[in-house]
């Protein structure tokens, strides 16, 4: 890998981390011992959240007593699973 491409790299990879830098899951954080940055990724584009969306409405369907509006979210907290 050439100078460039690294140097490019560590700029977005810097980038990103300020950007996401409260975010839970997903992004890319600076660890101290190795002295870079680095990237994580989340299950995304692997299926397992079309499956989990699955789960999820499965489980708002069947229970009893759904609060209304946002209330489905305290049945089955599908982002918390997702990330």
């Amino acid at each position: 890998m050439s100078h460039r491409r690294s140097r490019e790299t560590r700029r977005r990879l810097k980038k990103l981390a300020a950007a996401t830098s409260k975010w839970f899951g997903s992004g890319a954080w600076y660890d101290e011992d190795k002295g870079r940055y680095i990237r994580y990724y989340s299950h995304r584009g692997s299926g397992y959240p079309k499956w989990l969306r699955t789960v999820a409405n499965r489980k708002v369907r069947r229970a009893k007593n759904v609060p209304q509006r946002g209330g489905y979210r305290r049945v089955y907290d599908y982002r918390w699973e997702l990330d």
